[in-house]
């Protein structure tokens, strides 16, 4: 699985993204139908509601990659996955994050070289933001919940990207979201 992320990431073979997109859909479907199965037992009517995984998600997005890396390697590989999720069961997909500077590569970095590095390392796309929320509301105004936001990246090492992404959505939200983050490997 090394081998085909490192062709894929670094090597700019961009063919792989159909197959490591496909390698995300067990894990996609799996914690959507725990959050159908939540959403049933929590729901307070008699007659339980249908849910579908359109009904499930209010959008998908990705880990932003900085303007230079995305040069380099010619796309962002978060955002190729986000969107074969997004295609397959037909979600909106937002860019709903900027990545605010440059910053070296996090395989390179200890632990805490990563959580002070990634700590302001993101803005929201206010516009995007605010278009989600007003849309989620129209969606989810018969239904009491947070907006539901997945956040896609392909590698969780210590969870210091997936936290500063969520951290800078919650500071600006201006609604309750429930962020769950998808990656393609655990490293």
């Amino acid at each position: 699985m090394r081998a085909m992320l490192a062709l894929y990431k670094y090597r700019g073979n961009e063919q792989l993204a159909p197959l490591l997109g496909d390698m995300l859909l067990p894990a996609f479907e799996a914690m959507t139908f725990e959050i159908i199965q939540q959403s049933i037992v929590v729901s307070s009517s008699r007659r339980k509601p249908k849910i579908s995984i359109a009904d499930c998600w209010d959008a998908i997005t990705y880990v932003p990659v900085s303007e230079e890396r995305e040069a380099d390697r010619g796309f962002n590989q978060a955002q190729q996955l986000a969107s074969h999720i997004a295609r397959r069961f037909q979600l909106p997909i937002m860019e709903l994050l900027i990545r605010s500077r440059h910053s070296e590569k996090q395989s390179f970095k200890t632990r805490s070289e990563r959580m002070r590095d990634t700590q302001s390392l993101f803005e929201v796309n206010t516009n995007n933001l605010s278009l989600l929320a007003s849309e989620s509301h129209s969606k989810n105004h018969l239904i009491d919940r947070a907006v539901r936001i997945l956040l896609i990246d392909d590698i969780y090492t210590t969870g210091s990207t997936a936290e500063a992404c969520s951290k800078a959505l919650h500071r600006y939200a201006e609604l309750p979201l429930d962020i769950y983050i998808l990656t393609w490997a655990r490293s």
